[in-house]
């Protein structure tokens, strides 16, 4: 019983430690999408007439290095990124514009560090929210 004990967890802290080098992917080559029902379902924590504070529904998974297929939402860098189990905060702008919309690479570059690459525009660099996040509506 013991010898099984550790083996479940030897397996749930490999499956929980990051990973340092790019390897198979459960994601596949594309960024998950939550499930309707679960964006349906989303928990939010607060509401007002101008702002939401929600919960991120995204499955974990990404690998470090490892590139991944991804549009960003309409509302681009300001929009709800949530990609790995949590939302996802810029660290800068081109100055080339905005991101709404576009489909390009999320790449996961250390465990709380990240970028999405679009090629008419550049590369945005993500740091990982902790939590709740507030969002303005989007238009």
């Amino acid at each position: 019983m013991r010898a099984a004990s550790l083996i479940i967890a030897a397996v749930v802290m490999a499956a929980c430690s990051p990973t340092l080098a790019p390897t198979a992917s459960p994601w596949g080559d594309a960024v998950p999408t939550p499930a309707p029902e679960a964006v349906v379902h989303q928990p939010t924590v607060a509401k007002t007439a101008d702002t939401i504070t929600l919960l991120p529904i995204s499955p974990r998974g990404a690998v470090i290095g490892r590139d991944y297929r991804y549009v960003m939402p309409h509302c681009g860098e300001v929009d709800q990124i949530d990609v790995d189990g949590s939302f996802w905060d810029p660290t800068g702008t081109p100055a080339t514009g905005g991101f709404g919309g576009l489909v390009g690479v999320f790449r996961l570059t250390a465990p709380d560090r990240a970028t999405f690459t679009a090629p008419s525009v550049g590369v945005l660099p993500l740091v990982r929210h902790d939590g709740p996040k507030t969002f303005s509506y989007c238009a």
